[in-house]
């Protein structure tokens, strides 16, 4: 599925489409430059599921947690920025394998510095890449 994201309220078109997906212990992995709209896409898709604080980048602290109030069977958001990550081992450190269980839904924003950390994960997935049209300000958003 692709998405033109050209105005902050199209986030919340996107994350419709993605909360609809979702089942419980679902990882979105959130790739694209900086400046892309990973974490304003993360506080669209909060919103859809109900919670009632606005994410913030955890790009310092790594990992935030939100709860939620939906009826998914989903209730808690894990929201992760790995940007910062120099090693998989890192990533181990943090604990994220905890963090991923029923009940749960963990978006990761730079999947990529997260090396094989990912790979023996069961857990459904949804892979988002967000692309950047700086001439027309726009963003392109491509789910599998």
């Amino acid at each position: 599925m692709k998405f033109l994201v050209s105005k902050v309220e199209d986030w919340s078109l996107v994350a419709k489409h993605v909360v609809s997906l979702l089942t419980p212990s679902t990882m979105i992995l959130l790739s694209g430059p900086l400046g892309a709209g990973k974490t304003i896409f993360v506080q669209a898709l909060a919103k859809e599921l109900g919670s009632k604080k606005i994410p913030k980048s955890p790009s310092f602290a790594l990992v935030r947690t939100y709860k939620l109030q939906n009826t998914k069977q989903i209730d808690r958001l894990v929201h992760v920025d790995a940007y910062r990550l120099e090693s998989e081992r890192e990533a181990l450190a943090l604990g994220l394998d905890e963090l991923v269980e029923p009940g749960s839904v963990l978006a990761v924003e730079w999947p990529e510095k997260l090396g094989n950390w990912l790979q023996p994960l069961r857990n459904p997935r949804i892979e988002m890449h967000i692309t950047v049209d700086p001439r027309h300000e726009t963003r392109h958003v491509r789910i599998r």
